[in-house]
């Protein structure tokens, strides 16, 4: 129960903030030219609720440390791997490794990078190995500047573990482009967005999100997120003794 209130509380805080920022003209046509270019109002509006619901504030948008890249019919939050950096500086970084690649034909298999944090005193490796077929499209970047985009990518993945609390839903574009291939058909998408709409509750609604394709649960959390809103306030109007 303490744990729905506090919960409840963070996303009234966040939808105040939200809503206050948003009326100013001048940060929104900032936010559609840089952060969101391409964008909507609506989907930007979107994209930017769920980055508070993660923690992240205006003035992260503004600077580009969390941005959106298009996801199918949607989009994705990415965080850039500088600001990660920086959080991870100031939570303790001690050193990271030079990328170490396994190669074949010329060409990089699998990337490792080790991050190193110290916490009271002790210092801990996290290592990380990624396989370049898991995230490489084949295209742009990916074949120009392979080594680079690879170890990008190892190194968000330990620093992931290396700092869990800080960086646990922090990911770099390059982890996302080939995940973006096989969405289902907009139809389809269409039909699982009727569905969460149709949610009565919180507990619908989760049952509802839980059974989604795990792609199109990351198309469609920004707008169970919003709903998720809705019902809470919904259900606070209709029982007086939850807390408002």
């Amino acid at each position: 129960m303490l744990e729905k209130k506090e919960e409840s509380s963070q996303l009234e805080i966040v939808q105040k903030e939200y809503s206050k920022e948003l009326k100013k003209p001048a940060v929104i046509n900032a936010l559609l030219q840089t952060t969101f270019k391409g964008f909507s109002k609506e989907l930007m509006e979107k994209a930017i609720f769920e980055g508070m619901t993660r923690g992240f504030t205006f003035k992260n948008f503004l600077q580009k440390d969390v941005y959106a890249i298009p996801y199918g019919h949607g989009y994705s939050l990415v965080t850039s791997i500088d600001y990660c950096r920086k959080i991870a500086m100031r939570s303790g970084l001690a050193g990271k490794s030079e990328p170490k690649f396994t190669e074949k034909d010329g060409k990089p298999l699998t990337c490792t990078v080790t991050v190193k944090r110290n916490v009271a005193g002790a210092t801990g490796d996290y290592t990380a190995t990624v396989h370049f077929a898991e995230y490489s499209t084949g295209r742009n970047l990916w074949v120009s500047k392979p080594y680079t985009m690879i170890a990008k990518v190892a190194e968000m993945h330990s620093l992931r573990s290396a700092f869990p609390e800080e960086m646990a839903q922090a990911y770099v574009e390059e982890e996302f482009e080939k995940e973006t291939e096989g969405l289902p058909a907009e139809e389809k998408i269409e039909e699982y967005k009727d569905k969460l709409n149709a949610a009565k509750t919180l507990d619908e609604l989760k049952t509802i999100y839980s059974a989604l394709p795990v792609k199109v649960k990351a198309e469609l959390k920004a707008l169970k997120d919003i709903l998720k809103v809705e019902l809470t306030n919904k259900e606070k109007d209709e029982n007086p003794k939850i807390p408002k």
